[in-house]
């Protein structure tokens, strides 16, 4: 399983992304294994999906992980009409040595990240794996994809004489 609340780079990012928002923050007691958490700091406001999903595309996009709001996020299990308290920010491709071997799978569920690449390999379209797979949703067939990738070709960093210029992150 990896362990995304203990690595600084994306705590650090997440925390420069909140800070574009007054009433959000991350949490670290809550935050632990595959879960990052986020607090709402001011009771009265109302948190809807856009802004979850916002800070969620925002984080994918600077860590290259991908991440789903996970349910959780409604405060005490209240619906959507109530304000939320915290968001649950979760990994899409999840790895539990109790499922399924241990293999990738989506969202903590029982469908191997392979099962969907050997869909996708049959000439299977998105909209026929959705069809087939209906707990799915087109980010998650992306996720899979992005994850077959970093397999097959990690990014790798090799000496060069080029000289290097390191900026600071806004």
């Amino acid at each position: 399983m990896i362990h995304i609340a203990e690595n600084p780079k994306i705590v650090q990012t997440l925390k420069r992304i909140l800070k574009e928002y007054d009433y959000l923050e991350y949490d670290e007691n809550r935050s632990k294994g595959d879960v990052l958490s986020i607090q709402v700091t001011a009771p009265d406001t109302k948190l809807d999906f856009d802004i979850c999903e916002n800070v969620r595309g925002k984080l994918e996009k600077a860590t290259n992980v991908s991440f789903f709001v996970s349910d959780s996020v409604y405060s005490e299990g209240a619906d959507c009409a109530k304000a939320w308290s915290y968001i649950t920010l979760r990994l899409r491709i999840t790895s539990n040595p109790e499922q399924c071997g241990g293999r990738p799978c989506i969202r903590g569920m029982r469908i191997r990240v392979t099962d969907v690449l050997d869909l996708l390999a049959s000439g299977l379209s998105f909209k026929e794996i959705l069809e087939e797979m209906p707990d799915l949703n087109s980010d998650d067939i992306v996720a899979c994809l992005k994850f077959a990738t970093h397999k097959i070709d990690p990014p790798v960093i090799r000496p060069t004489d080029h000289p290097v210029i390191l900026t600071a992150l806004p």
